[in-house]
């Protein structure tokens, strides 16, 4: 759409820049988590086993967000997963992500999209929360 376009007509301002938040997902989870260049798995880094149960899920849910975004999940693969997927990872039980999902509301439970995840219109919340100092 031409610039001049733009300032004629007042819809112009809904556009926005989807890297925006690609880019705050990087910024969050940058120390704690890392993608495996061969295999897309998580590389958990140190700053990751010293958080909070609650912020290694959101951290893993975020991680997820990123793969969809470089379109690194397998075709049948969706953004969400479920309890079991993140206590495998993080060491806990499964009830304690229920506890923690329930807890956080920027994370939804959609069984269509595979289970635990962030929506994208939550993705700043998370990632705002993430990067916080509040423990719980």
């Amino acid at each position: 759409m031409a610039n001049k376009e733009q300032e004629e007509n007042p819809l112009a301002d809904l556009y926005v820049d989807a890297s925006e938040d690609r880019e705050r997902i990087r910024d969050a989870i940058s120390g704690l988590i890392g993608i495996d260049t061969e295999t897309a798995k998580p590389v958990l880094r140190e700053k990751f086993s010293s958080s909070t149960s609650k912020k290694q899920f959101t951290a893993l849910l975020l991680y997820r967000r990123a793969l969809l975004s470089l379109d690194e999940l397998e075709e049948e693969e969706t953004v969400g997963q479920d309890s079991t997927y993140f206590a495998d990872l993080i060491g806990v039980d499964d009830s304690t992500i229920r506890h923690a999902a329930t807890d956080l509301d920027f994370v939804v439970n959609d069984d269509e999209q595979g289970g635990y995840l962030i929506p994208p219109h939550k993705t700043h919340q998370a990632t705002k929360w993430l990067n916080s100092g509040e423990e719980d």
